[in-house]
């Protein structure tokens, strides 16, 4: 099965094929996994295996086009399921009844669905068709509506080992792999994206150089490191992620400052303050 080929977590793997072969799969499904672990990804190859898809057009699935798997996400800066979108998966599904053909409704980030969008939901939850299995994903289980959760059946992915992650990149010859490796705990995602993207790469690379300021309590390079991110605010949310990995590895008094600093800046980006005045109040915060 396309699931087989998921790092880690075994016992889920295996419980969920047994449930597709012997047709007892919840007609929902919420699966949690922190940012970065693939849980998207595994959505897809359940969807695979769900469908009983021929390998040859496995890559149709992958790359949101296959006719039987509806792929629903957020828009915008926010990243918004809208309520629209939701509409168009009650139209697909009428039509899916009709035609005869199983499907399969991968809704990501589900954590990003308002009032209206999550009640426009709620119906086919509550009424489910035979043909229609509905995967939600989701790095953010406090998030999710008691609403949804209440309607399906939740499965929590864990991160692999370090070891597991080692494993994977065992073919990789980037130099700074065991030190993206060791940063980031063995999350394949995260260490993928510095791999496969420079930029991402370089917003790391000025969080280990940030948190040299900070130890030295250097404000002004760290102001003018800062400054950098000014009107980015997903490159800065990214930024404030790779600290917050950094600092974990060791929680001395001056790392829970920052972890307190970085708490603080991300609720106020949750209110869509001015993104000058978030990283002044950043090192503010630090230099309490």
């Amino acid at each position: 099965m396309y699931i087989d080929s998921f790092i880690s977590n075994k016992n889920i793997i295996l419980s969920l094929e047994e449930k597709i072969k012997t047709s007892k799969l919840s007609h929902a499904m919420l699966i949690f996994a922190k940012n970065g672990c693939g849980v998207n990804h595994f959505a897809k190859l359940l969807a695979g295996d769900i469908l009983n898809i021929d390998k040859s057009d496995f890559h149709l699935i992958e790359t949101e086009s296959h006719p039987q798997v509806q792929i629903i996400k957020g828009s915008g800066v926010s990243g918004q399921i809208k309520v629209d979108s939701v509409r168009d998966i009650n139209s697909n599904v009428n039509f899916s009844s009709l035609s005869g053909d199983k499907r399969v409704v991968i809704i990501q980030n589900c954590e990003k669905f308002n009032q209206n969008s999550a009640n426009a939901l709620l119906k086919n939850l509550e009424e489910p068709k035979d043909d229609i299995t509905y995967i939600l994903t989701s790095t953010d289980s406090s998030a999710i509506l008691s609403t949804i959760r209440s309607r399906c059946q939740i499965f929590t992915l864990t991160q692999p080992s370090v070891s597991e992650c080692r494993e994977y990149f065992k073919d990789e010859k980037a130099e700074y792999l065991t030190r993206l490796i060791d940063i980031y705990d063995g999350n394949i995602g995260l260490v993928k994206d510095c791999l496969n993207n420079p930029k991402r790469l370089e917003i790391l690379h000025k969080a280990i150089q940030a948190q040299e300021y900070i130890n030295q309590q250097d404000q002004y390079s760290l102001a003018k490191l800062l400054f950098a991110f000014n009107k980015k605010k997903d490159e800065f949310s990214l930024f404030l992620n790779d600290i917050e990995y950094i600092c974990d590895k060791k929680l001395n008094e001056n790392n829970v400052n920052v972890l307190n600093a970085i708490t603080i800046s991300r609720n106020a980006m949750d209110r869509n303050a001015n993104l000058a005045l978030i990283m002044e109040n950043f090192i503010i915060s630090i230099k309490k």
